[in-house]
């Protein structure tokens, strides 16, 4: 067996013999949801459809949409911005999408009033000033040390 080296150059380790012991819990927990699914759900052909249209969704609209802003930031931006830019950009859409439950309201009900008990687009807020003052401070450092690559390299 062939081993390709890393970014490094230097040979990959080989892989351990053990490694397929690392799949069987994984392949047991989705095994068991499976099985919860399959043997607790009323009608199975909408989970099935939910699937299929998230599967289809996700590979017809958000994986090209990310794949053309990823390589547009690649041709646009400055090499000092271009990482912070697409880890800042990959971040907000994580979780603008794992929030979108949240924003919208569904499941809101006056007679559950713990339902939805937080004000979750000021948590949205919070969270991604957090990440844009994050990858702010990342790009400062970036800009920092090019500069100090390029007086060094003019001594």
């Amino acid at each position: 067996m062939t081993v390709a080296p890393t970014l490094t150059g230097a040979p990959a380790p080989a892989p351990s013999p053990y490694r397929w012991a690392w799949y069987l819990p994984g392949v047991v927990a989705v095994g068991w949801g499976v099985y919860g699914l399959l043997r607790n759900v009323p009608e199975p052909l909408s989970y099935a459809v939910f699937v299929a249209l998230g599967i289809v969704g996700h590979d017809l609209a958000l994986a090209p949409i990310a794949a053309a802003a990823g390589w547009l930031l690649g041709r646009v931006a400055p090499a000092v911005l271009r990482a912070p830019l697409q880890v800042g950009l990959f971040g907000t859409a994580v979780l603008l999408v794992a929030a979108t439950p949240y924003l919208s309201g569904q499941g809101l009900s006056a007679d559950v009033p713990s339902a939805l008990p937080f004000d979750y687009r000021t948590r949205v807020l919070v969270l991604l000033a957090i990440l844009w003052v994050a990858m702010a401070a990342w790009t400062l450092v970036r800009f920092g040390r090019s500069r100090r690559g390029q007086s060094a390299a003019q001594e």
